[in-house]
C-alpha cells in the first residue's frame, strides 16, 4: 500500500524562466538546519514588509501570523494593492508541499519549490496585485487552497460557475450493496476461498490467518505468525519516521494450493525481521512459505514452514501484497521496488535510464524487487526450493533473474486472474497518478521512467517532464522493449478535490448477480482524505471499451499460459506507447508550469482541451455506489479485495489506517437491495465505546500487537530462514546494492 507520510521527494524542481512573473518577484528558500531564511541576491522587493505566517499540512494551510488568522486553516489572506508581503511557512509533516498564488483567471502568478523536510520553512517576497485570487499547494491542491482579498478588506471573489459545477474524476456507476460476512479482525490483508466452497480463509496483518464460514469468524485462528513478523511500528531503514504508527508490513497474503483439498498446502507472505542476509540497517525481509494442514485441515501446522522466498528489503513500505496461482498452475508472486521515493533511496541498483537515479523497477539482474515472479512450487530447482517454469521470459536470458515474469513496477498492489486467464494487477503510484494493468510475460510497465501513462522524475517527481523514453536500450537483458501503458490510471487530485492515495487492485466480477457490473474490473482506492487519517476509500469499476485497448498482448489467456512469449518477443509484443504517448498527454497539464487549475484537471475552466490521463486509451471507470450509506460512498479503508469460487467479489476494508482495533471487516458485494446499511465511522466510533467488548471469538486482542511481538521470539527459526531456503541470486546481489 502506499505510504503514510506521502513519498518524500528528494529534490525540488527548479523554477521555470516561462512562468508568469511580476514585478521584482523573487523566492527565498531556508534549510531546515540553519532555522533561517536565505534571501536570492537580487532581492527588490522593500524591506519592510508585511508579515504572514503559515503551517503547512496535507490536511490544510494552517494560520500563524497575523493574529487574526491564528489557527484557522486555509485561511482568507487579506492584502493591499501595491503593499509588499514576506509570506513565511512551515512545512508540518514531511510532505512535499510548495506554496503557489494563482490569479482571477487562472494564471500562475507566484510559486516556490518543492519543500519536503519536517521543520524547514520557506519564504516567498512579493507585492499583492489585484489580479491576485487564490494560494494553493501543487501536490494536495484539493485541500491546501485558501482565497486572497486584495485592497482593503474586500470580499474575496466568488467561486465562477464553472467551478462550482466541476465534474467528479470518476462517473457515478453502478449500485452495490455490502454484506458483512466477518468481523472484529484488525487489518484483512487477504482473502482465499477454499476450493470446496464451504469456507474462506482471511489473513490480518497483524499475523493472523482466520477461517470464515457462514456463522462468521471461527473462535481461533487456523494458524498464527505474530511471533515470526518484524514488529510493526518499530523502524529500520532511512525512510520511516520512528514516531509514525502507520506500517506496510505484517502478514500481507495467503493462496491456497489448487489441490489444497488432497494436500493441504497453503502458501503466506508476510514481513519477517532482518536475518543473516539483511544489509546493515536494511528494513526486514519479505518471506513467501509454504505451509500445509493438518490431516482434518482445519488448523495449519506451524512447524510445517517451508521458506520459498526471501526478499531483502531496505525500507519498510512497498511490500507488494496477495499472490495468485494461475490457470497453469504456477505461483505468481509480486514484490515492490524496494521503498522509499522514487526508487532510488538506499538498497536501490542503478539501472539502464540515466535521467534518473535508480532503480530496481527497471532492473532484472541484481535483484527480485519491483515486478511479478512466476515459481512452480510443485518441483524443486537446483539451488531453491521451487522450479522455475521453462517458458518464463528471462529463462535463457543472460545475467537476468529467470523468476520474473514481469517488471517496471513500484508497488504492485493485488493481483487476480480472470475466467479468461487475463492477469491484472494494479502499481501504487507516487504523487500524482495511481495505475492498474493487465499483466503479460515478459511486459516492461514503466516505472521509473514513468508514472501511469505519463513521464516521471526523481529530481521534480510532482513536476514531469515531457518527454521520456518509450522502450529500453536495444541489448539484453532488455532487447529494445517497449514500456507498457495501463488500462487504469486516475489522478490524486481533479480540479479541486481529492480523487484518491493509492489504488488497490481487485477481481473481475463474474457472479451474475449484479448486471451492471457483470464483466467489470472492481477495484478500489484506499481512502480519499489527504491526511490519511478518515476512512473515506472508494469502490470503483472500469469496463473493457467494445473495441478493447491494446496492451501488447494477442490476447488475455496466451499472455499467462504456457505458451508465453519468449525472448526474442519481449520488446516485439510490448504496447505500443506511443499511440498514448507523451504527445497526446501534455504533461504541461499537471506539471508545476500549469496553472492552478490545469494542474488539477479543470479543462473548461483554462481552455486547456487537453486532459489530465488519455480516457480514450484507457478502460471506462466509474465509482460504484453503495446503496446502505447516506451517499453512496464507503467509510472505510479499502484494504483489499476477494473473490469466491462463482466469482463473487469481496472487500477487505477497516476504519483505522494503522494496524490497530478490531473494526476491520470482509464485505461481500451483492444486488443493492440485498445491502445492508453502512454506518459513517463517527456514529460506529460511538457505538464501540457504548458496548461491551467483542468475545474472543470475533476479536483480535489490540494488545496483541504490541505484546506478541515486543520480544525477542519474533524470528523465524534459523532452520527456515538459510542460504539454502533463499532465493536464487536475490540475496547476495541485494547485499551487493
Amino acid at each position: 500500500m502506499r505510504e503514510q507520510p506521502d513519498e518524500r521527494s528528494v529534490s525540488a524542481p527548479e523554477s521555470d524562466d516561462d512562468h508568469p512573473t511580476i514585478s521584482r518577484r523573487r523566492v527565498m528558500q531556508a534549510t531546515a538546519a540553519a532555522g533561517g531564511v536565505v534571501a536570492l541576491s537580487d532581492l527588490g522587493i522593500a524591506q519592510e514588509a508585511e508579515t504572514i505566517e503559515l503551517g503547512g499540512e496535507t490536511s490544510g494551510w494552517v494560520g500563524v501570523a497575523p493574529d487574526d488568522i491564528a489557527d484557522e486553516e486555509n485561511p482568507t489572506l487579506e492584502l493591499e494593492e501595491g503593499t509588499a508581503y514576506e509570506l513565511t511557512w512551515e512545512n508540518l509533516d514531511g510532505q512535499a508541499h510548495n506554496f503557489v498564488i494563482e490569479g482571477s483567471d487562472g494564471e500562475e502568478l507566484e510559486r516556490t519549490e518543492l519543500m519536503t523536510e519536517q521543520g524547514e520553512t520557506q519564504t516567498l517576497e512579493f507585492e499583492a496585485t489585484s489580479e491576485m485570487a487564490e494560494y494553493y499547494c501543487e501536490p494536495h491542491a484539493g485541500t491546501m487552497r485558501g482565497e486572497i482579498s486584495v485592497g482593503g478588506g474586500q470580499e474575496a471573489p466568488a467561486d465562477d460557475e464553472s467551478d462550482a459545477e466541476s465534474e467528479n474524476f470518476f462517473e457515478p456507476g453502478a449500485e452495490i450493496g455490502l454484506r458483512t460476512v466477518a468481523e472484529g479482525m484488525t487489518a484483512p490483508t487477504d482473502f482465499a476461498a477454499d476450493p470446496d466452497g464451504e469456507r474462506y480463509f482471511v489473513a490480518d496483518q497483524i499475523g493472523e490467518l482466520w477461517v470464515v464460514t457462514d456463522d462468521g469468524l471461527q473462535s481461533e485462528p487456523f494458524l498464527d505468525v505474530s511471533d515470526r513478523l518484524v514488529e510493526l511500528g518499530t523502524f529500520e531503514g532511512d525512510y520511516a519516521d520512528p514516531e509514525q504508527d502507520y506500517d506496510e508490513r505484517g502478514l500481507l497474503g495467503v493462496e491456497l494450493h489448487p489441490e489444497f483439498s488432497e494436500n493441504g498446502r497453503f502458501f503466506l507472505h508476510y514481513s519477517a525481521p532482518p536475518n543473516d542476509e539483511t544489509p546493515e540497517g536494511w528494513s526486514h525481509v519479505e518471506v513467501v512459505s509454504e505451509f500445509r494442514a493438518d490431516e482434518e485441515l482445519t488448523q495449519g501446522d506451524p512447524d510445517s514452514e517451508r521458506v520459498l522466498m526471501e526478499f531483502q528489503k531496505p525500507q519498510y513500505n512497498h511490500d507488494a501484497g496477495p499472490m495468485a496461482f494461475g490457470p497453469d498452475g504456477y505461483l505468481y508472486v509480486p514484490m515492490g521496488d524496494g521503498g522509499g521515493a522514487n526508487d532510488d533511496m538506499e538498497g536501490h541498483v542503478e539501472d539502464w535510464y540515466d535521467d534518473n537515479a535508480g532503480g530496481n523497477g527497471q532492473d532484472v539482474s541484481e535483484n527480485l524487487l519491483g515486478g511479478i515472479h512466476r515459481i512452480d512450487v510443485d518441483q524443486e530447482g537446483t539451488d531453491q526450493p521451487y522450479a522455475i517454469p521453462d517458458d518464463n521470459p528471462l529463462v535463457d536470458e543472460e545475467d537476468a533473474l529467470p523468476e520474473y515474469y514481469a517488471w517496471g513496477m513500484r508497488n504492485p498492489f493485488g493481483i487476480s486472474f480472470d475466467s479468461e486467464g487475463r492477469l491484472f494487477a494494479s502499481d501504487a503510484g507516487q504523487d500524482l497518478f495511481e495505475e492498474a494493468n493487465i499483466v503479460e510475460a515478459g511486459g516492461n510497465y514503466g516505472w521509473n521512467v514513468k508514472e501511469g501513462t505519463h513521464c516521471f522524475s526523481t529530481e521534480s517527481p510532482s513536476d514531469p517532464p515531457t518527454e521520456c523514453p518509450d522502450s529500453t536500450p536495444d541489448e539484453p537483458p532488455y532487447n529494445g522493449q517497449e514500456l507498457q501503458d495501463p488500462i487504469v490510471e486516475y489522478p490524486h487530485v481533479y480540479g479541486e478535490e481529492m480523487v484518491g492515495i493509492t489504488i488497490i487492485g481487485g477481481h473481475v466480477y463474474e457472479a451474475g448477480q449484479i448486471p451492471d457490473l457483470e464483466g467489470k474490473y472492481v477495484f478500489g482506492d484506499w481512502t480519499a482524505d489527504p491526511s490519511r487519517e478518515e476512512p473515506a476509500g472508494r469502490l470503483l469499476a472500469a469496463s473493457e471499451p467494445d473495441e478493447g485497448v491494446d496492451t501488447g498482448a494477442d490476447d488475455g489467456n496466451e499472455s499467462i499460459s504456457n505458451e508465453s512469449i519468449d525472448n526474442e518477443s519481449i520488446s516485439n509484443e510490448s504496447v505500443d506507447n506511443e499511440s498514448i504517448s507523451n504527445e497526446s498527454v501534455d504533461n504541461e497539464s499537471i506539471s508545476n508550469e500549469s496553472t492552478g487549475n490545469e494542474s488539477t484537471g479543470n479543462e473548461t475552466d483554462s481552455g486547456d482541451e487537453t486532459e489530465i490521463v488519455p480516457r480514450d486509451e484507457l478502460w471506462t471507470m466509474e465509482e460504484l455506489q453503495v446503496s446502505g450509506s447516506e451517499d453512496g460512498s464507503f467509510p472505510y479503508f479499502v484494504r483489499q479485495f476477494g473473490q469466491d469460487l462463482e466469482g463473487n467479489v469481496y472487500v477487505l476494508a477497516n476504519r483505522m489506517g494503522i494496524p490497530e482495533g478490531d473494526t476491520g471487516v470482509v464485505m461481500e458485494i451483492v444486488p443493492p437491495d440485498e445491502g445492508e446499511d453502512i454506518e459513517p465511522p463517527e456514529e460506529q466510533a460511538t457505538e464501540d465505546t457504548e458496548e461491551e467488548p467483542t468475545d474472543d471469538e470475533n476479536a483480535t486482542d489490540n494488545d496483541t500487537e504490541t505484546d506478541g511481538m515486543a520480544d525477542d521470539e519474533n524470528v523465524t527459526a534459523d532452520e527456515n530462514v538459510t542460504g539454502e531456503n533463499a532465493t536464487a541470486g536475490g540475496n547476495a546481489t541485494v547485499d551487493d546494492a
